[in-house]
């Protein structure tokens, strides 16, 4: 239950007179100082930890990502406005590591990112997702990201207004010449989650309205009614804003309980909707980079003359939004894309990037070709990535009291049986890693319970019995996924 102490300052914080555009322009410039001290060289250094190869693809994200802080940098609003991202197109087949260095392009600065395929989307008028649905999906992972920031801008504040909540509450409930009977507020900050953390509290919170019922949707009084006759639009007003009012409920639960979620409704009063939707308009248009795969697909296509929509179309969709373009999203707001960073990748193997319609690759200034892996880049992937297969293989098997350890000569087997199956079906890159590996643990992650408590050396011999039946077969493509 609130005290009088609490609920004002639960009201007063609510109303703090800051400035939304201080407050937008502090988060938008906490998030954007995370290139500060990374250098192209240093990015691209940071991009060699999860990815092998690919050194011309890395040095062409790292000049992008630079290229957005310089742009920053600049104090002439003009010239700052016309310098534009410049656009990628990354060339390569399946599996070469294309989505990975654009994904952690995107990790490594925080950015808004979607990845979308180019085959999901249909040209203007024809029955499909039409393409201004991934400026939505950008903006909704903006909003996502701008929140989080908001959020941990006033955590601490909101930490202290919760304790102050349920201090308010604890205190009433206290038993006169108790053990905490004397207790004050800094006391209880300090232990109200170690030695009262199993103490009672009731509290209030927010919760959604509940579904409106087949009356209230037909207005819900009687006579006028969204339906009835008399009714007119203003049944309409009134729905909208029963369904919109909030419902505060009291609940009991524990302080260790009732800590995180008032803390969240402390949070909710604190943060301002329109300065996280503001944040995250500004972090979609400045930050946010779209990866556009299998655009190759759009390319060509055979069916183009029939009632489906053309490929030809679905470029030429695609053109304002990679040339900058306001788009108008479902709530209202509008989404420049000017400074937004395409990133388009395709395999090319039928269609030649030069197929494309001109205009589109006029916006794709920056072209990188990825080389195809080979035997050795797939004993590299195995061992020197950060977080690699193996070491992954290893995390999830000491979860069941098994050590797991694979010698030299079984590293360098993984990765000829990789390649060899590459080579005799289709070729879908490191992909294929993951299906040799599942091969040679299956049975060591199916019977982990004989395993227990055991180190296991898995060697080339155990590779090779492992992958026999792929080896041995022509057409090794059926027994993959």
């Amino acid at each position: 239950m609130f005290g009088p102490f609490s609920l004002r300052l639960l009201r007063q914080s609510a109303a703090l007179p800051t400035s939304a555009s201080a407050s937008v322009d502090a988060a938008l410039r906490a998030a954007q100082s995370e290139l500060d001290l990374l250098s192209p060289k240093k990015i691209a250094e940071v991009l060699d930890k999860y990815i092998i190869g690919q050194t011309e693809a890395k040095r062409a994200v790292a000049v992008s990502l630079r290229n957005r802080w310089r742009r920053r940098q600049i104090t002439d609003g003009g010239l700052k406005e016309d310098i534009t991202p410049k656009n990628m197109l990354l060339i390569g087949p399946t599996g070469v590591g294309k989505t990975e260095i654009a994904r952690r392009m995107a990790k490594l600065t925080d950015a808004p990112f979607v990845k979308v395929e180019a085959t999901k989307y249909t040209e203007v008028g024809f029955k499909g997702k039409d393409v201004d649905s991934i400026v939505e999906d950008l903006y909704a992972m903006a909003k996502t990201k701008a929140k989080s920031r908001m959020e941990a801008e006033r955590d601490v504040e909101a930490l202290r207004m919760a304790q102050d909540i349920l201090f308010s509450s604890w205190s009433s409930r206290r038993v006169p010449g108790g053990p905490f009977a004397d207790m004050i507020i800094e006391e209880f900050r300090s232990k109200a989650l170690t030695d009262l953390k199993d103490e009672m509290v009731t509290f209030e919170i927010t919760v959604p309205p509940p579904a409106a019922s087949h009356h209230s949707r037909r207005g819900g009084m009687g006579e006028g009614g969204v339906d009835s006759p008399g009714g007119g639009s203003g049944g309409l007003i009134f729905i909208g804003m029963a369904e919109r009012r909030s419902i505060k409920k009291r609940i009991t639960k524990t302080i260790q309980e009732a800590m995180p979620m008032v803390r969240q409704e402390a949070l909710d009063k604190l943060i301002d909707e329109t300065q996280v939707n503001e944040l995250a308009r500004r972090l979609a248009e400045e930050d946010g980079i779209v990866f556009i795969d299998e655009i190759d697909k759009v390319v060509v296509d055979p069916k183009g003359e029939g009632g489906e929509a053309s490929s030809t179309g679905v470029q030429q969709d695609l053109l304002p939004l990679v040339e900058g373009s306001s788009i108008t999203l479902k709530d209202g707001s509008t989404i420049r894309t000017d400074h937004v960073l395409f990133i388009c990748s395709g395999a090319f193997h039928v269609a030649k990037p030069s197929d494309m319609i001109a205009e589109l690759q006029g916006r794709l200034p920056v072209r990188v070709e990825l080389k195809a892996l080979k035997e050795e880049d797939f004993r590299r992937i195995l061992t020197q990535p950060k977080y690699n297969l193996l070491a992954q293989q290893k995390a999830l098997m000491s979860t069941e009291n098994i050590t797991i350890e694979f010698t030299d000569e079984a590293i360098h087997t993984l990765a000829k049986v990789a390649t060899e199956v590459n080579s005799n079906a289709q070729n879908i890159g490191a992909r294929r890693l993951h299906t040799v590996i599942e091969r040679v643990m299956d049975d060591y992650s199916f019977n982990c319970d004989l395993y227990a408590g055991q180190t296991i050396v898995i060697d080339a011999e155990t590779v090779r019995k492992a992958t026999e039946k792929l080896n041995k077969n022509i057409n090794l493509a059926k027994f993959l996924l």
